[in-house]
């Protein structure tokens, strides 16, 4: 790997110790997901990687914390649009059934999202089952939620409105559909 790769590949990360340095609507996208019955912890990160970016990541098989990249769709598209940036909240659930509803409700809300024409998608996250002698089966599994931001120029102020246009649209249903969480 060279030295453009790695500055490309610098996400930003929201968790409640660099909370105060980011803009607001990321912090509440993060918030929006926590107040979710279920939902353990979100942090918000963002991607942009170039044809050229995704070719060395491909040559190195998406190493390390590239693994955990949309390998596919980048496979498929070599690469971010032309003004598209992802936006991924990774989460993780409780491990009981109000996780489990948790995660079916984003579930839906995404697949509405997306019927709806919104570039989005949920994908699940895990380790080996074994690494060595310890066992990781059973402890490992997170989700990400993923946007794939297409503005018509280079702005981030634009990026920031869709942000918040998806943090509206997740408190809104979760205000109409609350109740399902307490059946």
């Amino acid at each position: 790997m060279n030295f453009r790769l790695v500055m490309i590949t610098f996400t930003f990360m929201v968790n409640a110790a660099y909370a105060s340095g980011m803009p607001s609507e990321v912090k509440d996208l993060k918030n929006a997901f926590e107040n979710i019955p279920g939902i353990s912890s979100a942090d918000v990160g963002k991607h942009h990687y170039s044809k050229e970016d995704i070719a060395e990541l491909n040559a190195i098989y998406f190493a390390g914390e590239y693994a955990d990249l949309p390998i596919s769709m980048y496979r498929r598209s070599g690469g971010n649009l032309n003004n598209e940036i992802l936006i991924n909240v990774a989460f993780t659930i409780q491990k009981d059934a109000t996780g489990l509803k948790a995660l079916e409700y984003l579930s839906w809300w995404v697949r509405d999202l997306s019927r709806s024409g919104d570039n989005v998608q949920i994908r699940t996250i895990a380790l080996p089952p074994i690494v060595g002698e310890k066992v990781q089966l059973g402890s490992t599994l997170s989700f990400w939620f993923e946007a794939y931001i297409v503005t018509e120029k280079e702005d981030m102020r634009l990026v920031l409105k869709e942000i918040s246009d998806l943090t509206k649209s997740l408190n809104t249903s979760l205000e109409l559909y609350k109740s399902a969480f307490d059946k």
